[in-house]
């Protein structure tokens, strides 16, 4: 009899114990596409607002030489001169934050793989759109981001694509197709590439240069539209050696640029949060701010 009780208990330790090693199998079960056609009316009188979300940049990889499209960015619009994510530094756990503008302790989102059993309880910016019956939309590099549009009437169509320019050929289509209000676009490769050799890894600066030269041709496209534009560029965290996710300046701190019509050029001189993006993206489209940030607008 005991010898059954251990052997029990030794199969469930050896089912348990590398639960965070298998975690993410579960991402290949997420939906790669979602169209709702939502039928929102949206408000084609304001400007068109876009976030762009860069996965894992750290700005002491940016310059004028390595990132130019980013540079005249900041130039041109209103950027942080210090710009900081929230603890733990992961990616699910920075982005529900980045569109809620509450912390973790709040929304409780700390695991980083698409779990089918979880849901995000918390408001986000895409409850705001279906609330406002604005046309919304996400186009995301990692699988995982399905749990932001899942169970989510206000995420209008909802597109995983594998690398940078997918991401930003499918946002095109969906800004020609369906004229949204709000797109949020994440992109993943500076991050994958930092895991694999390094943050600030010759690997890795050529993914930033070569999504800073896609950004420039994206905001391009999407600037000859008829509509307005109004940019919000960031990342969810920066990282070190090939990791992130601590406090530490070099995982905790990101860039934060916003640029287009309406807006002033200038430098933040006190701190940005994450939080304050929902809630400079609430204002950006005229409704109530989300969550406990600041908007940065006007």
């Amino acid at each position: 009899m005991r010898t059954i009780h251990w052997m029990s208990l030794g199969l469930l330790v050896l089912v348990l114990a590398p639960i965070a090693s298998w975690a993410p199998i579960f991402d290949a079960l997420a939906p790669e596409r979602i169209d709702r056609e939502s039928g929102f009316p949206g408000r084609p009188e304001i400007p068109r607002v876009l976030l762009v979300s860069i996965d894992g940049l750290a700005p002491r990889f940016m310059g004028e030489r390595q990132t130019p499209t980013l540079a005249r960015l900041g130039r041109e619009g209103l950027r942080a001169r210090l710009a900081r994510t929230v603890v733990p530094s992961n990616t699910m756990t920075s982005h529900t934050s980045m569109i809620s503008g509450v912390p973790p302790e709040i929304h409780g989102v700390v695991w980083n793989h698409y779990q089918p059993w979880r849901q995000i309880e918390v408001p986000t910016l895409f409850d705001a759109c279906a609330a406002e019956h604005l046309r919304c939309g996400l186009m995301a590099g990692k699988r995982k981001f399905a749990h932001f549009a899942e169970e989510e009437p206000g995420v209008d169509r909802y597109v995983f694509a594998p690398d940078a320019a997918a991401v930003f050929e499918a946002a095109l289509v969906y800004l020609r197709e369906r004229r949204p209000d709000f797109v949020m676009i994440h992109l993943a490769e500076v991050d994958l590439t930092g895991h694999v050799h390094g943050w600030g890894s010759d690997e890795q600066r050529s993914a930033i240069e070569r999504i800073d030269g896609l950004l420039g041709s994206f905001i391009a496209a999407a600037a000859a539209e008829e509509r307005p534009l109004r940019l919000l560029v960031t990342a969810d965290h920066g990282g070190s050696d090939t990791g992130h996710g601590s406090a530490s300046k070099d995982d905790a701190e990101i860039p934060w640029i916003l640029w287009g019509h309406g807006i002033r050029r200038g430098v933040i001189a006190d701190e940005v949060s994450t939080l304050d993006t929902a809630a400079t993206i609430a204002t950006l489209l005229g409704v109530e701010p989300l969550g406990e940030g600041i908007s940065r607008f006007p």
